[in-house]
């Protein structure tokens, strides 16, 4: 079976053929995206093939500018200048998630995750909870062994009126940490929020 495909030599890239309907192909155009990403890193890699994907092959320049603008945004948020805080964090986030798809990818997510909890916690301070959520929710499914993130969208939800979504976070970060103090906490806010709404106090 052939696909309608072009490559463009000049661009480097691959597309659908012009004639063809767009709709028909979605799951297609998206493994296309991933493609001219891939080709993308490679042409700019410089280098016939790409090294191994360890821990000692990897854009050390990237990961200086990533270091270095984490450190800006936690210097904001220890200044309670959580906006900037947040579009720092923000800044470092896009560097991370544009590491080479061929480099290695423990360290992306390490980086990724640093830099989505600062950022979900500067809009936690911004009262930003829908932002916050989403971060929060990312950082539960690349970390869930991770109470604090459970914390984090369970806290999100409490402050979005998602009463009961937010109780089932706040227990799921206490499976992973029986002893958590700020998550039995938030659980028994969230269950006196919920007794209330249903009448019960």
């Amino acid at each position: 079976m052939s696909l309608p495909l072009v490559y463009d030599s000049a661009s480097k890239k691959v597309s659908l053929a012009e004639d063809t309907y767009a709709a028909a192909y979605g799951d297609l155009q998206l493994e296309i995206a991933q493609l001219n990403t891939l080709i993308k890193d490679y042409v700019n890699a410089n280098v016939d093939v790409p090294p191994l994907p360890t821990r000692e092959n990897y854009t050390k320049n990237l990961s200086m500018m990533i270091k270095k603008m984490h450190e800006s945004a936690a210097a904001s948020m220890r200044t309670k200048k959580y906006a900037d805080a947040a579009k720092q964090f923000g800044v470092a986030l896009g560097l991370a998630a544009a590491r080479p798809k061929f480099e290695n990818f423990q360290m992306t997510v390490s980086e990724v995750l640093i830099c989505l909890v600062g950022r979900c916690d500067a809009n936690m301070m911004l009262e930003n909870w829908l932002d916050a959520y989403v971060d929060a929710e990312l950082l539960c499914q690349l970390a869930a062994n991770i109470p604090e993130n459970h914390l984090r969208k369970g806290v999100c939800q409490m402050k979005l009126g998602n009463l009961l979504a937010a109780k089932s976070d706040l227990e799921r970060g206490l499976c992973f940490n029986p002893s958590h103090s700020k998550l039995a906490e938030e659980l028994k806010n969230v269950q006196r929020l919920i007794d209330e709404e249903n009448g019960e106090l």
